[in-house]
């Protein structure tokens, strides 16, 4: 037996869904000028390869999850060709990013979004494990009332993901950023400014060489054909 759904069902899941706005946070996927900690293992254009096709992995599972906005927020600017092509075949729209420090940056990027949306989620470009639920789950942890967070961290003391229902550009400043704290001072500014906090599993970002070997070989493989590199070889540090 079918069941109806209830009188505004759908209106509301639209309205959830029109209500959310995804900003990654990308660069120009340059030799020499990303992933230069990877590049000490891998080598500058390896290293640039790894990030491009990572970059185009995240803007694609991101538009693939959901039909609300998805903006990149470019450095140094978004007239990098890479940065045009994702905006032509995702649909998602360039801005450049700001200026400042990342948590000048960051904050902007939060800013940026809630021209579009009232719940934003923010994310980077260096998490290759985007299948799953993860979106989803934070869109529903933002949606409650009252001021709420959702926050993707990662094995190395950082996070690869911030949601914010509420535009709280103190929970930036503060944090030594690239340090071990990140993800703890970020949480202890969230309790001050009155945020309750949803988060996801821990997971690695992709920042060493060795963060790169952990990957499952299904995974290298998928990220090798999206940087359109023949093999897994291409990518493999050793």
């Amino acid at each position: 037996m079918s069941v109806a759904n209830p009188p505004n069902a759908n209106h509301a899941a639209s309205s959830l869904e029109d209500d959310f706005c995804v900003v990654i946070f990308a660069k120009a996927p340059v030799a020499g000028r990303c992933k230069t900690r990877l590049a000490r293992g891998v080598g500058s254009r390896r290293a640039a390869h790894i990030y491009r096709a990572m970059l185009e992995h995240a803007v694609a599972m991101t538009r693939a999850a959901t039909c609300g906005r998805v903006l990149i927020a470019c450095a140094p600017d978004t007239r990098h060709p890479f940065l045009r092509h994702l905006a032509r075949r995702y649909a998602v729209t360039c801005h450049r990013q700001a200026r400042g420090d990342l948590g000048t940056r960051m904050a902007r990027g939060i800013a940026l979004g809630r021209r579009y949306a009232r719940r934003v989620i923010l994310i980077g470009s260096d998490q290759p494990a985007l299948a799953g639920a993860w979106l989803h789950e934070a869109r529903c942890a933002l949606a409650h009332d009252g001021p709420r967070a959702w926050l993707a961290p990662t094995r190395d003391g950082g996070y690869w993901g911030i949601g914010l229902n509420r535009p709280r550009p103190q929970i930036f400043r503060g944090p030594r950023w690239s340090t071990p704290r990140v993800a703890i001072a970020t949480r202890t500014a969230l309790a001050r400014q009155g945020f309750a906090v949803s988060e996801a599993p821990v997971r690695n970002d992709i920042d060493e060489p060795r963060d790169w070997q952990r990957l499952s070989i299904g995974l290298r493989s998928h990220l090798a054909r999206r940087a359109c590199l023949p093999d897994t070889t291409a990518f493999d540090p050793t």
